[in-house]
């Protein structure tokens, strides 16, 4: 994706589809979170991902694996009416799949369905094995929804079980983005920080990610290094993305530097700073890469910013256009503003 040709493959993949639309290997390169217009680097790519999906659903009926990842784009194209009939579908016609789970996931979160993620995921993962692709991702949208609820030590035990494990079987990059946004949420919500935690996952980045890599995996790597106050290497990192996006070949342009940048103002508590450099950014977090869920980690950010440099006026403004479900989220502070 980063030596700038993803452009003409998604034009490839494409013109592929319409001929061979029923090419599921073919389609699974952009229908998930992890696929070419997902990593696109385009403001748009939510409405994007769900036009090509339309537009080849007649030619997929009630494929229960088709329905699961296009109910995730339609879920995080706020289309969520949508997403929940094609999703249930996906569950009954394979009830142990864990692409449906994935999309029930992140509906629930879209939904601020909290205590009916908890119930169906403790349900879902009881009999998930531990070698399974999505053990650990499954279990962060688990730990979420326990740190919405206000169990934060329950959220805690599936960090050490699960998504933040030595024994990770799942993709590196989703073990560095599960556990480095579930720990800076956490802060968020006003816990106290674990600096083991994070000496640790840092570690686990420098050896997985000595270059940059994809807008997600390079911006919780920021995160952790803002974390742990290693500003040496998140000033190289950010020297290499910026190099590789003047060169045209990093998708999301300048956004992950300046997301990285405002990380370390956040550690330093300069609050302006921080707020400075996030809220022109803040239309276009579809550009990094991930779901909704994800991206809101900067917004969550921001709004925390907010309240620590007394600006509520901004805060309620930022809220007044947040979408209506996780708007909710655990944030420190936010009671100031009711």
């Amino acid at each position: 994706i980063y030596v700038g040709k993803s452009v003409d493959a998604l034009a490839l993949l494409r013109s592929h589809l319409i001929e061979w639309p029923r090419d599921a290997a073919v389609l699974s390169l952009t229908s998930n979170p992890a696929g070419l217009i997902w990593g696109s680097g385009r403001a748009k790519r939510e409405q994007e991902l769900v036009d090509l999906m339309s537009g080849i659903s007649q030619h997929y009926g009630d494929d229960w694996w088709f329905n699961a990842d296009y109910a995730m784009a339609l879920s995080d194209n706020g289309q969520q009416e949508m997403a929940r009939p094609r999703i249930e579908q996906s569950m009954a016609k394979n009830p142990r799949n864990a692409w449906g789970a994935h999309a029930l996931g992140h509906l629930y979160y879209e939904c601020n369905e909290h205590d009916a993620a908890i119930n169906f995921m403790r349900g879902y993962l009881h009999e998930y094995p531990r070698q399974g692709l999505f053990h650990g991702h499954l279990h962060w949208h688990l730990a979420l929804s326990e740190l919405h609820a206000g169990n934060y030590e329950e959220g805690l035990r599936l960090y050490n079980a699960a998504f933040g494990a030595d024994s990770y079987f799942g993709v590196p990059r989703q073990k560095l983005a599960d556990a480095s946004s579930f720990l800076w949420r956490a802060e968020l919500a006003g816990h106290p920080r674990d600096s083991e935690r994070w000496r640790s996952l840092h570690d686990f980045g420098v050896r997985m990610f000595p270059k940059p890599s994809t807008h997600m995996a390079d911006w919780h790597f920021a995160l952790t290094n803002a974390a742990v106050g290693d500003g040496a290497a998140l000033e190289a990192r950010i020297k290499d993305i910026s190099d590789l996006a003047r060169a045209g070949r990093y998708p999301s342009g300048q956004m992950v530097p300046v997301i990285a940048r405002a990380f370390a103002a956040f550690q330093k508590q300069d609050y302006c700073a921080v707020i400075e450099m996030l809220e022109p950014k803040i239309a276009e977090l579809a550009r990094i890469g991930g779901s909704r869920a994800q991206t809101d980690l900067i917004e969550l950010t921001l709004m925390r910013a907010y309240i620590q440099a007394d600006r509520l006026e901004d805060l309620r403004r930022l809220l007044a256009r947040r979408r209506a479900g996780p708007s909710a989220s655990p944030v420190a502070g936010i009671e100031r503003i009711n």
